[in-house]
Formats: structure tokens, C-alpha cells, sequence
């Protein structure tokens, strides 16, 4: 469940990034640091092995 977690919020970040390059809107920005630190959580709990 944590892989899928961390594929999905790498796919947000990506999405995040693109949808900033084609508008230049901050929010997109906003949303790629959000994304990142979601995937930073759920790569870091899924090597740690707790449940």
C-alpha cells in the first residue's frame, strides 16, 4: 500500500511540475512542494518497516 502511496504522490509532483511550466501558476508550485513532502513521508515509512 506505501509503494502505491509513493507512486501516486510522484506522479502529483510530476503532474504538479508540468501543469507549472504550461501556466506559470504558483499554485501548481505549491502543490509540487506538498507532493514532494508526501512522497518523502512515504519513502521514508515504507524503509522503515513498521506496518
Amino acid at each position: 500500500m506505501r509503494v502505491i502511496a509513493l507512486l501516486v504522490a510522484m506522479a502529483m509532483f510530476v503532474f504538479s511540475l508540468w501543469m507549472y511550466s504550461r501556466t506559470g501558476d504558483w499554485v501548481a508550485i505549491v502543490f509540487a512542494i506538498g507532493s514532494a513532502a508526501y512522497a518523502t513521508y512515504f519513502f521514508t515509512s515504507a524503509r522503515g518497516g513498521k506496518p
